[in-house]
């Protein structure tokens, strides 16, 4: 093996390079000079270039022609932004053209221009520096995405023991919307699973014995419909001032707000928010009915015979929703026996009668800790109803108290 062909990195390794371009000989052209180093699709056509990104994606960088029948450069790449976020976009033109030029940059956020002809080093050069910013974005955010929602799981679960009846919906919430997410084949999941987290951050404001009363399903006054109306405002407010956030502030914003027709010229960021938000909206009516006593069949009928207040797209992803776990059984057990992962199938509530966890809330390790304390001081005692894995050891042990 010669020392240049062991500088080549297995196909495997290579970045992937989208080329996009009506001349199947400039395609080619294009492919040869850059073969050696980097992964190169072609796509003859804005249209063809657009199933790629749908089909084979994600690529590193996506590199258009100008002029181009059906849709010019500009408009392709604009489109690219919104199917592919992340993707590095340039744009490779023939002719002067400033005000395409300007519009490219408007709309599609090109990275960098190139003038045809261009030299395979130029091209190469320029390859290299997109894969470089592209691996430096997709790092940033995958750091971002960790560390945020890592310190929002901890906040929710603080703010579950500072007001548990406000944020017991939180882990169900979440799971609703990571399932609608992966049915629906979005990207960017950890967004929506923080505005559900929080979605009842606003909450905090209200009186436990009206949470109480919100979470049964029981006739408000108008006063406390009015009251209960203004948490998502309230947690917009918080959120809004954390960098980051203000996307998903929006989200829970929105959640209580009806569907309505999407506006083609709607910003990628626009709609990002109109879907979180609906989802929230489908995913809280869902554990409303759920909570309320509805089977989880009858729930979703009844959210399926209102498709202007949800979202049926969304609905129908529900249908073959399952908490994840393995077989299950109902058991009573002694709450000094509570194992975080267990699943309430009763309200459990202190010796004075305050709520600590809702019917349906999966135990926590806060909530463990919590309990275990107000065990040990004598506020918490009995037995509770939960569901629990029919394998798991903690049946034997407790079976032997």
């Amino acid at each position: 093996m010669t020392s240049d062909t062991a500088a080549i990195p297995p196909r495997n390794d290579k970045p992937r390079i989208l080329f996009v371009d009506d001349d199947p000989l400039a395609l080619e052209g294009l492919s040869r000079s850059v073969h050696r180093e980097f992964r190169a699709d072609l796509a003859e056509g804005p249209e063809a270039g657009l199933a790629k990104l749908k089909n084979d994606g994600p690529y590193s960088v996506v590199v258009s022609d100008m002029r181009m029948p059906v849709m010019d450069g500009a408009e392709f790449l604009s489109r690219v932004r919104a199917l592919a976020p992340d993707s590095i976009r340039v744009m490779l033109t023939g002719y002067a053209d400033s005000e395409a030029a300007m519009r490219a940059v408007n709309e599609g956020r090109i990275f960098r221009f190139l003038n045809k002809p261009v030299t395979a080093e130029d091209l190469a050069l320029t390859l290299r520096a997109c894969v470089a910013q592209y691996d430096l974005m997709r790092r940033e955010k995958e750091l971002l995405e960790k560390t945020l929602a890592g310190t929002i799981r901890v906040l929710s679960e603080v703010l579950h023991l500072a007001n548990p009846v406000a944020f017991n919906k939180g882990a169900r919430i979440c799971q609703y919307v990571r399932h609608i997410a992966g049915k629906l084949c979005l990207s960017d999941t950890w967004q929506y699973e923080i505005a559900a987290m929080l979605s009842e951050l606003g909450c905090l404001t209200l009186t436990p014995d009206l949470l109480e009363a919100i979470h049964a399903g029981e006739p408000l006054t108008p006063e406390h419909e009015k009251r209960y109306s203004q948490h998502p405002q309230i947690a917009h407010d918080l959120l809004a001032r954390i960098p980051r956030l203000e996307q998903i502030a929006d989200m829970i914003l929105q959640q209580q707000e009806v569907p309505t027709d999407i506006p083609r010229s709607l910003s990628p960021d626009a709609e990002s928010v109109r879907r979180g938000a609906q989802m929230l909206r489908v995913s809280l009516a869902f554990d409303r009915l759920l909570s309320t006593g509805s089977e989880r069949h009858e729930a979703l009928l009844a959210l399926g015979r209102n498709p202007v207040d949800y979202d049926t797209q969304m609905v129908a992803a529900l249908g073959n929703f399952r908490l994840s776990r393995g077989p299950t059984e109902l058991r009573t057990i002694d709450v000094r026996d509570l194992r975080t992962g267990m699943i309430l199938n009763q309200p459990l509530r202190s010796t004075t009668g305050a709520l600590l966890a809702a019917k349906g809330h999966e135990v926590s390790p806060a909530l463990l800790k919590a309990v275990h304390n107000f065990v040990e001081n004598g506020t918490v005692s009995g037995s509770v109803l939960v569901t629990v894995g029919t394998g798991e050891t903690w049946v034997s042990k407790a079976a032997a108290r």
